[in-house]
């Protein structure tokens, strides 16, 4: 006869060690544009880790750098074999009406984003500030005619829910890839 503390013991020692991030709550519903002019459903993404960004394409404050920062964990998530098979970027426009499916493409291009699997998106600007209202950002103009806003990057596990949230400063490769294993682990 075996103790229950053995045999729970035994049970934790089978199973993957669950991922420490919270489960923050379910993703806002995302309709919008690809940078190819398709329509584009973020819940067509369950199955796989999504990182979310928000951005627009004539920023000179934290939006490249925010890009240039995905690219690197795209890059890292090549390496490891993950990319496009079990996770996939999604960046939505600040600026729809200067961000049109093909400034998107044309900025896709130009930071080296792979559009197989990190999807630029736009669409009307009623709607697109409804869906950035829905995940709790804003963006104002200043003075310049320049868009202020926050630098928050979103991590959704496979079920669509939001994880964690990332500024720029804590979006490094090998810490992203880390949390997305463990959510992958937590399959």
């Amino acid at each position: 006869m075996f103790s229950p503390w053995f045999v729970a013991s035994l049970l934790l020692a089978a199973s993957p060690p669950a991922s420490p991030l919270a489960d923050i709550g379910p993703a806002p519903p995302t309709v919008l544009v690809d940078s190819s002019g398709k329509p584009f459903d973020l819940a067509s993404r369950k199955g796989k880790v999504v990182l979310v960004s928000f951005v627009y394409t004539t920023c000179t404050g934290v939006c490249p750098g925010t890009t240039q920062a995905m690219v690197r964990v795209q890059a890292a998530l090549k390496e490891a074999k993950l990319w496009g098979t079990a996770v996939e970027f999604v960046s939505i426009s600040l600026d729809p009406k200067r961000d049109t499916p093909e400034v998107l493409s044309q900025y896709a291009r130009l930071f080296g984003a792979d559009r197989a699997a990190w999807h630029f998106l736009t669409g009307p600007p009623a709607r697109v500030d409804s869906v950035i209202n829905a995940w709790g950002m804003w963006v104002k103009t200043v003075p310049n005619g320049a868009l202020d806003h926050p630098s928050r990057i979103f991590l959704l596990d496979p079920r669509g829910h939001q994880r964690e949230i990332y500024n720029l400063e804590f979006l490094k490769p090998d810490a992203v890839l880390q949390d997305i294993q463990g959510l992958l682990s937590e399959r």
